[in-house]
């Protein structure tokens, strides 16, 4: 048992120890005062039995009221109700407490205890009062233990229900610390939700939390592991044929134009490649978060189709760009050209020869929205949303085009515009090609 269970366990015993005590010895207190008014008994049994025995004298005399107790249900167990005549002596020759007498006589006289002493004539036309002294009320069943075996019942209720709580309240907080162990020792598949159970508390909800935390971390670390993985695929192509051209030079003395040519190309794709990288692992990292500035949406993207525009021409295709609104939004200028310019020349190299990409700055939902449409093949649905994984490219099954690519565009266009509170969606357009929806949830509009 932990530190947590013991304190839980000592502070619920004592309150409820305290509690109980506090509890029975008041009721013991009222119990008492009511069993004892100066040598009566006036609490309710008394008052039934008195009530009972008074009928009996009333209508069968006291050889009625000795038969009724007599035959009182229960062996020696008939209340000691005394019957007293007016010389201050029991009908049935038992002694009579001269306080009891007393007290009785004076509640009868000023009109109080009604119902506990009673003044009754029987048939021969003798009076009577009749009461039950205090000392009698053990005559009958006891109404609750003595103090001492309360006591001792209080106490054990008290440590059992307290050892049952500290356990329930202490037994998931050892689950949660036995799979934060297991995690800390590289078992990320450990999770506490299992042991915890059904239960439907704070308790739970903190194990759910960490849960959702471990499949989070283990998920950051899987992609961890994979973008080690693709880098170092994506690395070694233009390496090694970089070593191949470097050979081909040594071997052929003629060749060695065309081998640094072949050099030169493969080392700007990795400055290139080395380039996006980096920006991807700053965005993950959420480096780079100051020098923000105001930028206006429209203005950026006139920029960007102005620049790429020279490039689609070139290869027969046109860009057909519609502004309707002007919008601003508060962010990093460079961020947001890389994620526009990497998810437009995308739409230029997919979108079938002689056909437009059409771009369109609107407003939807109060939130300025860029479309930007091609006339490509499209992405079968299933993929569309694993396009955002690094290095993830289409099979080649699947991949109409074939076009070359290190699949980090979509990834750091989304990762850029998530840190503008903006969002990257795709879905194929009706009529065939991809449909790009950019919408930002914290930008003005003109």
């Amino acid at each position: 048992m932990g530190r947590l269970f013991w304190k839980l366990f000592f502070g619920l015993s004592v309150t409820l120890v305290l509690i109980g005590a506090g509890i029975g010895g008041a009721v013991y207190l009222h119990d008492q005062r009511l069993q004892n008014e100066e040598g009566i008994s006036r609490d309710r049994r008394a008052e039934f039995v008195v009530g009972v025995v008074a009928n009996a004298v009333q209508y069968s005399g006291v050889a009625g009221a000795r038969a009724l107790l007599d035959e009182w249900p229960g062996k020696n167990r008939s209340p000691r109700v005394l019957i007293v005549d007016v010389e201050g002596r029991d009908a049935l020759g038992r002694t009579v407490p001269p306080a009891a007498l007393k007290k009785a006589r004076a509640a009868l006289q000023h009109g109080r205890l009604k119902h506990s002493v009673k003044r009754v004539s029987a048939p021969s036309g003798e009076e009577y009062v009749l009461f039950l002294p205090a000392a009698s009320a053990d005559a009958g069943p006891p109404r609750m233990p003595p103090p001492g075996i309360q006591i001792v019942i209080a106490l054990f209720a008290s440590l059992l229900f307290s050892a049952i709580f500290a356990t329930y309240l202490s037994r998931p907080i050892r689950h949660l610390r036995k799979v934060s162990n297991r995690l800390a020792e590289g078992d990320l598949n450990a999770r506490v939700s299992p042991l915890i159970g059904s239960r439907n508390d704070e308790l739970s909800d903190l194990g759910k939390d960490f849960d959702f935390m471990a499949t989070h971390l283990q998920t950051l670390l899987n992609s961890q592991r994979q973008l080690l993985h693709d880098v170092s695929h994506e690395l070694r192509s233009p390496v090694a044929r970089m070593r191949l051209a470097v050979g081909i030079a040594q071997q052929q003395p003629d060749k060695v134009a065309m081998a640094l040519g072949r050099i030169e190309r493969e080392a700007e794709r990795l400055d290139e490649l080395l380039g996006q990288i980096l920006t991807l692992a700053r965005l993950e990292s959420n480096l780079g978060n100051d020098g923000k500035e105001k930028v206006s949406i429209d203005e950026l993207l006139e920029e960007i189709i102005q620049d790429v525009s020279f490039e689609a021409q070139a290869n027969g295709r046109t860009i057909e760009y519609r502004a309707d609104i002007k919008a601003e939004v508060e962010g990093q200028r460079e961020l947001l050209r890389r994620a526009f310019e990497n998810v437009i020349r995308n739409a230029i190299k997919y979108t079938a020869d002689a056909s437009a990409v059409e771009i369109r700055l609107t407003d939807e939902s109060h939130k300025p929205t860029v479309l930007i449409r091609d006339h490509g093949p499209g992405i079968p649905e299933e993929e569309l949303t694993k396009v955002f994984q690094p290095f993830y490219r289409l099979p080649p099954e699947k991949d109409k085009t074939q076009a070359s690519g290190y699949g980090l565009g979509l990834a750091i266009a989304q990762r850029a515009l998530h840190k503008h509170a903006g969002t990257l969606e795709l879905s194929n357009a009706t009529g065939g090609g991809l449909l790009v929806r950019i919408q930002f949830n914290h930008a003005k509009v003109f």
